[in-house]
């Protein structure tokens, strides 16, 4: 089994695809960290400065009217005019960079939004407000800096914010660039099966040992998203690695950017073991790539097309494919709101990949595999 690994290994490492895509991840990623360098990506002044617009298109919903206490306009519009005129303090606190009158000023607007959602009419200006969730987010992240009197950053992501980041963008395509990439994993050992058996080692072994090839170049990636990202450190510095990040679990929490980093890494290995299992059993099945990849895709778009799914089969494991999007609680926005787990998630994507190998297994081992 040993020596299998270690030739399949030294095979798939001067594999022109996987040197291809070792090439395609690292320019990719350096590309991200000169834009984030060059457009001061993160940048609280640049960020702030346009959020101010949506509310002012809210605001222009509404006739012109005494928005005073004690004013004729509704309770609606004199709260979106208050929203409005908090902006000009958080931008005048950013640019003294007065960090604890911007935290107050963010706390102050978090409340009026929460106001807002109970009050009539609200459905006129919700498509130009941040959601429920975002905004229980954004108030559990300013009130937690506010009772730890951790300062708020004035600059652009440093190392820390920019692989947080960094994780939540790929991650939401990552399962499916694994089965674009795993999707031709057992093709040409299917249709040269006498070849195979040929070999000193069952068949079932051969194909354990190509998934943990598959895995150990996948690995590879991750790491290289990490390694091309330590220029950042040079330009930005490493920044900190304890920084609170708002995540929903359930619940809303607060997680430190290693945790939130973690948890990314984590879900990226187990969703990369359960697309290259996946992958084999439709080899198996399908004996056709672009079939294996199309069926892959509807899979995983299925939930999307149809919400009501998640709510129906809340422990299917393509509703926490794209796992940043279960940390952001963008679930909560559906018309049937679901409140998905990362953590389930990540014990059903376990239980689907325990499945997928007994699947394999019986496959393998009960003559199947010579009636396919």
């Amino acid at each position: 089994m040993r020596s299998m690994l270690k030739t399949l290994f030294i095979i798939e490492k001067t594999n022109k695809k996987n040197i291809f895509a070792c090439l395609i991840v690292a320019l990719c990623i350096i590309g991200m960290v000169v834009y984030a360098n060059s457009t001061e990506l993160g940048n609280p002044i640049k960020e702030k400065s346009s959020e101010s617009l949506p509310v002012k298109v809210a605001m222009n919903k509404f006739q012109i009217v005494d928005a005073s206490e004690y004013g004729d306009g509704s309770d609606i519009y004199k709260n979106i005019v208050k929203q409005y005129y908090t902006y000009p303090k958080q931008g005048m606190a950013l640019k003294t960079e007065q960090p604890e009158l911007f935290v107050d000023t963010a706390i102050e607007l978090t409340e009026l939004r929460k106001q807002a959602f109970e009050m009539e009419n609200y459905n006129l200006v919700a498509g130009n407000l941040p959601s429920k969730i975002e905004n229980e987010m954004d108030s559990s992240y300013y009130k937690y800096l506010k009772k730890h009197s951790l300062e708020l950053s004035f600059g652009s992501l440093s190392f820390y914010p920019f692989l947080a980041f960094l994780f939540s963008v790929v991650g939401s395509v990552w399962f499916v660039l694994i089965c674009i990439y795993s999707s031709n994993i057992m093709i040409e050992d299917f249709r040269h099966i006498s070849i195979i058996k040929g070999y000193p080692i069952a068949f079932s072994k051969y194909v354990l040992a190509k998934c943990m090839t598959s895995m150990s170049i996948v690995v590879i990636f991750i790491i290289e998203l990490i390694i091309c990202s330590l220029p950042l450190i040079y330009f930005k510095g490493l920044g900190q690695a304890s920084y609170p990040v708002a995540v929903f679990n359930g619940d809303v929490m607060i997680y430190p950017i290693y945790k939130y980093i973690a948890v990314s890494i984590i879900y990226m290995i187990v969703l990369a073991i359960f697309a290259i299992l996946l992958s084999v059993i439709l080899n198996v099945l399908l004996k056709n790539v672009y079939l294996t990849i199309f069926v892959q895709v509807m899979l995983v778009v299925l939930p999307i097309l149809f919400p009501g799914l998640i709510e129906l089969i809340p422990f299917n494991p393509f509703n926490y494919v794209n796992f940043p999007s279960v940390l952001n609680g963008e679930s909560l926005n559906l018309a049937t709101p679901v409140a998905l787990n990362s953590n389930a998630g990540l014990l059903y994507l376990c239980i689907s990949i325990g499945l997928l190998m007994a699947i394999i297994k019986w496959v393998l081992s009960t003559g199947k595999l010579q009636k396919i």
